[in-house]
């Protein structure tokens, strides 16, 4: 991780990623951000298009999801003591605060329904209809099972993905973009997303958190 500090004098970590997702366990990740006293965290993924109206390098804001990983921890709380937190509400399923600071910052960004899978295996075409029957927008392999994670924790959690490619039944022709300044546009309005965001959390996303 880096700490960075913003002109305003907000201090924000940033932590690259690359690779499949079980490179690392994202209950370390997300406990450590917890320990370093961060209370919002922002996962930016890259995710491949279900709806056909979709384009490459278009940025979408996750609203909700659906859970189709099967290979990676999804919980804190491994025996009967714990369950407590681990039945924690889903809903939202995301940091309604962050969520809307997105939006003020990418008004062009649709908010989309975000289907999980571990890979690094691509979605076969008869997946994909599956998923799009289901009401997913994207697929995508980062954002889950981190924001079950951090609702566990009681931190803010929110998800932009930019579409980076078609599901496997979509003929490429039918959802062609400019990827690379998709993401560059992106990147230009993130500064904003956090001055939208302010002090500290106002949202319900630490509520009947357990003493830690």
């Amino acid at each position: 991780m880096a700490r960075r500090v913003s002109h305003e004098g907000v201090g924000l970590w940033l932590q690259p990623y690359t690779g499949l997702p079980t490179r690392t366990d994202p209950r370390a990740t997300l406990f450590a951000a917890r320990e370093l006293e961060v209370r919002r965290v922002l996962n930016w993924d890259m995710g491949i298009a279900v709806n056909p109206v979709l384009r490459r390098g278009q940025p979408l804001i996750a609203a909700d999801y659906i859970d189709w990983s099967r290979h990676q921890p999804s919980t804190y709380f491994g025996d009967t003591a714990g369950a407590s937190g681990a039945m924690r509400s889903r809903a939202p399923a995301f940091c309604p605060q962050m969520t809307a600071a997105l939006g003020r910052a990418l008004p062009f960004a649709a908010q989309a329904i975000y289907l999980a899978v571990d890979g690094p295996r691509r979605e076969t075409p008869a997946e994909a209809r599956m998923f799009r029957a289901w009401g997913a927008d994207m697929i995508g392999q980062n954002i889950v099972p981190e924001v079950s994670l951090a609702r566990e924790l009681g931190l803010c959690y929110a998800g932009l993905v930019s579409i980076a490619d078609v599901s496997a039944d979509l003929a490429p022709g039918e959802s062609q973009g400019d990827l690379r300044s998709g993401l560059e546009t992106t990147m230009q309005a993130l500064p904003a997303a956090l001055s939208f965001l302010g002090g500290a959390p106002t949202c319900s996303c630490a509520d009947d958190l357990p003493a830690r």
